[in-house]
């Protein structure tokens, strides 16, 4: 004797079985939804981050990094580019790891970038006339701004520029970058 036999002990010939060929049984939603073969994949958090203090350790990062450099050029009495992108990382990372993807920050990095280069040469700038007068690095900060401004502006070049773009490019490039992970 069969299963499959008509009779009360078994389904009626016309309808098949349930789960079989016939109507899909409800059930509980897969692991992927509850739509047509599972749906689409669950997609991870977005990441959500402080724009406000973002820019406050990128402002940090940039007083940070300017007077580094400052001091390397000085020991080393050499300038190169990868003490721009050092400035450019530090502020984008900065930046990108506490304000997450928000738009903005890359944008607002690449001033806070340039700034800090900038801030990096004059401090230089600083401390080399500091040795060579004989004058504390304050009191010519303090009284000889406008000479300061005039020696930098006299002495930068092409390579100064090259400095400056690269760390506008890295600040934007890295903020993007980090951010959006």
């Amino acid at each position: 004797m069969s299963n499959n036999a008509p009779g009360p002990w078994g389904p009626p010939p016309s309808q098949p079985g349930p789960g079989q060929w016939g109507q899909q049984q409800p059930g509980p939603p897969g692991p992927f939804g509850s739509g047509p073969f599972g749906g689409p994949p669950p997609q991870p958090p977005r990441r959500v981050g402080n724009p406000g203090l973002a820019v406050a350790a990128g402002v940090v990062a940039m007083l940070v990094g300017g007077g580094v450099y400052g001091v390397i050029v000085k020991a080393l009495d050499t300038q190169s580019t990868y003490f721009g992108l050092g400035i450019a990382a530090l502020i984008a990372f900065a930046m990108g790891k506490i304000g997450g993807a928000n738009p903005a920050l890359p944008v607002i990095a690449v001033p806070l970038a340039l700034l800090g280069v900038l801030l990096g040469q004059l401090t230089a700038i600083v401390l080399f006339n500091a040795d060579a007068s004989g004058l504390s690095a304050m009191d010519l900060v303090t009284d000889y701004t406008s000479e300061i401004w005039d020696t930098w502006k006299d002495n930068v070049g092409f390579f100064d520029t090259l400095v400056f773009v690269f760390a506008g490019v890295a600040a934007f490039g890295i903020t993007k970058s980090v951010g959006e992970k």
